[in-house]
Formats: structure tokens, sequence, C-alpha cells
């Protein structure tokens, strides 16, 4: 009996997984429905990839770095797979095994989960659920790019955030910045490590030992800003062609977004180095006040397909739902009230109750059935989100309706039960 016991006592998770109750997974879904609606009216159409590849495949956009995130193990034929580590690859390789050159330019959407390793360190997840899109064929280039931009900033705006940027950069502006500099590999490698981990610091410090001038330069420039002339004027007196050419590429993004009246939401970083190494032009990351956590990310990666097969360019952008619903907090995404419908002593008279509850659920409100004792039915209704607890009294002639969030309670006749429902479905 105690051997039972404490081999039950040491059940537990894989490190960097969890559980997700009902009420986490309704918010989430409410998430994923409201984002689902904007992908496909403007095209996007959900694609499913296997969630395993075979390594080779996954470690041909990941980088030498990312080889070490890949969860991966011996297939029964002895082949090394991994568990995807993101959903941009898997549909790269889907585009160049698959599309036709008379279905492009393709928009595909995804919902998905990607694994990636990590240290056993309490927070570290390895599980992470993604919602994203991919603009695949589009030789306009510049415009596909805005409309990933203007569909992420509308997706957000719709879920009710407001206090959120949209950090934009370019590949060519580091580049142009490490030539500029006449960092050898050595030099760049570290330059670039210390930047994704954003260590200011150590950026400066190695900067100084090359160039004091050009380091204070370099500082200024990876700086967060919005300040479009101090900018242009930083990167025209530097007169380095690829940075220039980036940051043009840039402005004229932004033109088109500001045109849209979605400006504001931008912030120009040219320290952006993301850890994939597919990328080959525009990055974007996306922050919320208050949140250290990236919500999501995105950019264009043109020559990531052709190592699948067909030279096809592509941007795209992947939203973390576990980000995105914390940054969200209370917020009630789902549109129908639930209520909990308490009645313990109808068992016997099961037809009718089920038809009352049937009823309620027929004028757009669900209704989840009570038919045990509790011993605190109105916990339980907040617990499992129910806006209302409704008990049924008199022989279903009479009802005590108590709002959960503010704990009051009126009691009504039938007729006063589907007015009260109306007034709901109304709101």
């Amino acid at each position: 009996m105690f051997g039972k016991a404490e081999k039950i006592s040491k059940i537990r998770l894989p490190f960097g997984s969890r559980d997700i109750f009902p009420v986490e997974s309704s918010q989430r879904n409410a998430i994923r429905k409201l984002i689902r609606k904007e992908f496909k009216s403007w095209g996007y159409g959900e694609v499913k990839t296997p969630v395993m590849e075979y390594t080779e495949n996954i470690s041909i956009g990941v980088g030498t770095e990312w080889k070490d995130k890949l969860i991966s193990f011996i297939d029964i034929d002895g082949n090394l797979i991994s568990l995807r580590a993101d959903m941009t690859i898997p549909i790269a390789r889907l585009a160049g095994m698959r599309l036709r050159k008379n279905q492009l330019p393709a928009r595909f959407c995804y919902f998905s989960d990607v694994f990636r390793q990590a240290g056993s360190q309490a927070g570290n997840k390895r599980v992470f659920s993604q919602a994203g899109l991919e603009y695949l064929g589009s030789g306009s280039r510049m415009e596909a790019d805005a409309e990933i931009m203007i569909i992420l900033i509308r997706i957000l705006r719709d879920l009710g955030l407001e206090d959120f940027r949209v950090v934009i950069g370019h590949i060519g502006f580091m580049g142009g910045l490490f030539k500029w500099l006449g960092l050898d590999e050595e030099k760049r490698s570290k330059l670039k490590k210390y930047i994704i981990e954003k260590d200011f610091v150590r950026i400066e410090k190695l900067l100084e030992e090359c160039d004091k001038g050009k380091a204070g330069v370099f500082m200024g420039l990876i700086q967060p800003g919005n300040d479009l002339e101090k900018i242009s004027g930083i990167v025209s007196e530097m007169c380095e062609a690829e940075v220039s050419k980036a940051f043009e590429y840039l402005k004229g993004l932004y033109r088109i977004l500001e045109g849209q009246n979605l400006g504001r939401y931008l912030v120009f970083d040219f320290s952006i180095i993301r850890d994939f190494d597919y990328y080959t032009g525009l990055l974007f990351e996306v922050y919320c006040r208050g949140l250290s956590d990236m919500i999501g990310s995105g950019g264009r990666y043109d020559d990531l397909i052709k190592k699948f097969g067909r030279d096809i360019p592509a941007t795209g952008f992947a939203l973390d739902i576990d980000i995105l619903h914390g940054a969200l907090g209370d917020k009630d995404l789902s549109g129908r009230i639930k209520i909990l419908l308490n009645c313990p002593g109808y068992c016997g008279n099961m037809g009718t109750f089920m038809e009352l509850a049937d009823s309620i659920r027929k004028k757009g409100v669900d209704a989840e059935i009570l038919l045990d004792e509790t011993d605190d039915t109105l916990m339980l209704a907040g617990e499992k989100d129910c806006a209302f607890l409704v008990d049924v009294l008199d022989d279903l002639s009479s009802f005590r309706i108590t709002d959960t969030e503010i704990n009051k309670t009126k009691t009504l006749d039938k007729t006063g039960l589907w007015e009260e429902i109306d007034k709901w479905t109304k709101d």
C-alpha cells in the first residue's frame, strides 16, 4: 500500500510541459477563433504538417546553434528525426515539394504546437503553441510584407490589445553595419551573439576595441526609436550601400502602414537579429507593455524554400498563443454567456430538466448542468467561468439567479427567466 502511494507521489510531467484546464483552453480557443477569422478573410488557408520531420530537413534553416535546441530521437528505421522547432521550415519543405507554379502566390496559415529543447530550470518551456501565416511566391515584396504586418496589427487590436509595439528591423542593416565596422568573422560571430542576448555592455566594449568613433555611431543606431530624420542623417553619413538600401526599404514599408493609420504601432530597431538563419530581409518582433516575453515575430525568408527544390520568395509571422493569452489578462473573447444550471433534486425528472437546458442553449447561452449536491455552488460556478449561477426552485416554476462576479442574487418566475436571458444575449 505504502509503495503504491509513494509511486503515485512521484508522477510528474516532463519539464517544459504543462496541462491546460477547460477554462484556459476555452479562452485560448476564442483567441484562435478570432485569429482564424482574420486569416480566412485575407484568403489564407490552413495547412497541417507532421509533428516530426527528418532532422536534416529541419537543420537546413535553423542555424548551427539551433541544432542543439532540437528535440530529436532515432526512428525505428535508424533515421534521426526531430520534433518541429517552428512551422516555417516544414511549410517551406511542403512548398518546395508540393507547390506548382500555377498555384502561386499561395497564402497558408497554421495553428500548431512546436517543440524546442531548453534547460531544466523552472519556467523554461519546451512546447510552444503558435498561430501564424506564410505568404509565398509574391514578387511584390514590400507589399507582401506590408500585408502580413497589417494582418498582425489588426489581430492584436481586435483582441483588445492597444499597448503593443511591432519592432522592425532588416537583416541587411546589420550585415551592412558589420561590413562598415570592418569586423573579422570571429568578432562578427561574437557581436551577433551579444546582440541576440541584448548584452549592450559587451557590445560596446567589443566595438570600442575596434573603433571608438564607429562604436558610438553603432550604439546610437541600435537603440529603438521613431525619429526617422535622425536615423536618416546617420545612415547618410555612413555611406554604406547595404545599410542605406535596408533603411530605404523600411521607410517604404513604414509609409504603407502609415497610410493605413498603423504607423504608431511601429518602432525601428536595427539590433534585431533572429537566431534562425533563414531570414533575408525584413525582421520584426512584437512586444506588449508589462510583458518581457515576445508575443510574436516574423520576417522575410526568400532563400529558404529553394533549399527544398523551388525558388520561391516568402514572408510570414508567428504568434505565441500562451504569451498572447497572458497579455490579454481577464478579457472575455468567447462572445457567449455561460451559466451553471443547478438542480440536484431533479435527477428523477431528467427529461424536463434537459428540455429547460436545451431551451436556454437555443437562446444563445451555454448551460452546464449540475445534478450533484455541492458545498459551494457559487464558487464552483466561478471556477467554471460561468457568468451566472441559476438555481432551479419550486418544481421548475421559479429560479434564483446569482451574478458570480458581484454575488448579487434575484429570484424570478419562468417568464422573468426568459426576459433575463434575452437581456444577456442582447448585451
